[in-house]
């Protein structure tokens, strides 16, 4: 079996092509060009170079391929359209590729914002590539993965987290919107990647949707307190009313920076991402650890 890994040169990327190596799967992978990730993939993947928003550019990647694991996106920007021509519009670009070269199985990694109830421009792009994946008529499968946490915690893995680990260990004082009593049940990369392999890998998961999350529900708070205990710092929380927060412009910038709307930005700490599991479980074997102990 051929599968192709887009976004292959990317933190999960590049672990997802290990996984995928040590269960005898032959492993391409689509990166952009001039990606200097691409020199640190696992020996034995073999490498094409493309943009999923340019579609001409990646149909000579899909040639000869049985499964593809879509993961090329963009989390954060602040540029207009960017999000819907590289999230939504590269999708699209992606499943015409696949459809054109004959593969027969698609894995998509979409987000679980977008089961948030207000969506940001972020969540509806990658709703839009879900509805494109599933009117694909491919065999798809769709992982919607939670906050991740890499090792060590809050350095490696997920962007948003990091901000976050980043934010709370800047200042000795820090403010959470909400009192940071929104809950989300992170996921260690590891476990996030073991996950996504096995559903592409599982005839089980033909046409589902599975949400990809760790162990243990923790509050925003919560994990404040669990990023300050490992880095050996006694911070103190200030909560901050949500009316407040929202007119807050410098909470945007303290917590994301320049890359990062205000909108994106406080998400996060608006809405719940604690997702059931249970079918993930059952179809799957996914057995993830908690990341993060208070």
């Amino acid at each position: 079996m051929i599968a192709l890994v887009t976004g292959g040169a990317g933190v999960v990327g590049k672990a997802l092509c290990r996984e995928l190596l040590a269960r005898d799967v032959c492993v391409r992978v689509l990166v952009l060009p001039g990606d200097t990730q691409a020199g640190f993939l696992p020996e034995g993947v073999e490498v094409f170079y493309g943009d999923v928003s340019d579609a001409d550019s990646i149909r000579k990647a899909f040639v000869g391929v049985d499964l593809v694991y879509h993961l090329a996106a963009i989390l954060l920007s602040t540029k207009p359209g960017a999000f819907e021509r590289i999230n939504t519009n590269g999708t699209r670009n992606v499943v015409a590729a696949a459809k054109e070269a004959g593969v027969k199985r698609l894995l998509y990694v979409s987000s679980i914002s977008v089961t948030y109830p207000v969506l940001t421009e972020y969540g509806k792009s990658k709703l839009a590539g879900e509805s494109c994946v599933k009117e694909s008529g491919l065999q798809w499968t769709i992982v919607r993965p939670t906050l991740v946490i890499g090792e060590p915690v809050g350095y490696g893995g997920g962007i948003e987290f990091n901000m976050y680990a980043n934010y709370v260990r800047r200042f000795p004082v820090y403010f959470l919107p909400g009192g940071g009593k929104c809950l989300k049940r992170p996921v260690k990369s590891v476990d996030l990647v073991k996950g996504i392999a096995l559903a592409g890998l599982s005839e089980n998961a033909v046409g589902k949707t599975y949400a990809l999350a760790g162990e243990g529900v923790l509050s925003m708070a919560e994990m404040a307190k669990a990023v300050l205990k490992l880095a050996g710092k006694r911070h103190w929380m200030i909560p901050v009313p949500w009316w407040i927060a929202k007119k807050l412009a410098v909470l945007k910038s303290w917590i994301g920076g320049k890359p990062v709307t205000a909108e994106q930005a406080l998400a996060g700490f608006l809405y719940d991402a604690a997702p059931d599991i249970e079918n993930a479980r059952a179809d799957l074997g996914y057995n993830p650890g908690s990341p993060l102990e208070i």
